[in-house]
């Protein structure tokens, strides 16, 4: 795991991106922005305001990077991104824990950072998909930009889309339920008449990745961002964990009491602390 400068990245790769100065830290080959919420938002408006580039933006948890680990494409996939947050404190409590040596040591630092994240500690560089779809749309009230809502079960994208509208008078937004109800040409044409500033892509952890990396040179925008499952919970269809439950790092074992038949899915945390523990130097 090591630290280093994004800007500097880009810069190898030909590409002149202002930062303004962010750092980044990496593990499993993927590079993380390491800052908050609010240092995100005036680097994705500096983007949009300076450069006038695109920005794709993931949300990366456990399950990404453990998806990532077995299948070299989804990893690539995630690297042309712009920029990878953290959406996950296991990704915290990693990048905490990669700091000692494998070993005994390893061991007891994983166990003293674990019970300081259930204390509510350690959470810089954690931002949740679901909160920063928040702060956009409050960002994007005030500053009287567009935001596309794209796809999610059912009703899920409209019903989000009122719910923002409500909590922040003056926004404006679009939205589309996307494949399979709607074809894909559908779903690039109606985004490109409405030219949004950001597009907001719920087709669930690599589906939506895929998609993006398919389709983003045909699209009129300025950022897009992978967000899951948030749907669910700005529709109504999902409650949300409590902030208790939130600030202890234990959203997803919250989803998965309410949503027993994510068991499956979940089975890949434990393989992750293990590899976090044993298997990266």
């Amino acid at each position: 795991m090591k630290i280093k400068s994004k800007q500097n990245e880009d810069r190898a790769k030909g590409r002149v991106i202002d930062y303004f100065g962010p750092k980044y830290w990496e593990m499993c080959g993927i590079s993380y922005f390491s800052s908050d919420i609010n240092e995100l938002l005036r680097v994705l408006s500096g983007r949009m305001e300076v450069n006038g580039e695109k920005t794709w933006l993931t949300t990366v948890n456990p399950e990404f990077v453990m998806a990532a680990r077995g299948d070299s494409d989804f990893t690539d996939i995630i690297n042309k991104s712009d920029i990878k947050v953290v959406d996950g404190i296991g990704l915290i409590w990693a990048r905490e824990v990669l700091k000692s040596p494998r070993g005994p040591k390893r061991w007891w630092r994983a166990l003293t950072v674990g019970v300081e994240i259930l204390r509510g500690k350690r959470r810089r560089g954690l931002i949740s998909g679901a909160d920063l779809i928040m702060d956009l749309s409050k960002m994007a009230a005030e500053k009287k930009q567009k935001i596309f809502l794209l796809g999610g079960w059912e009703n899920r994208a409209s019903e989000s889309g009122k719910f923002l509208a409500e909590k922040f008078p003056g926004l404006k937004y679009d939205f589309c339920q996307g494949e399979p109800v709607v074809k894909n040409e559908e779903v690039i044409n109606r985004i490109n008449k409405f030219e949004p500033d950001y597009l907001l892509v719920a087709y669930g952890m690599k589906k939506q990745e895929e998609w993006i990396e398919r389709n983003l040179a045909k699209l009129k925008l300025k950022v897009i961002i992978g967000v899951g499952r948030s749907f669910d919970y700005y529709s109504g269809a999902l409650k949300r964990a409590p902030g208790w439950v939130r600030k202890m790092g234990l959203e997803w074992l919250y989803s998965l009491i309410k949503e027993p038949k994510r068991f499956k899915r979940q089975l890949v945390l434990p393989k992750f602390v293990w590899m976090v523990l044993t298997e990266i130097a």
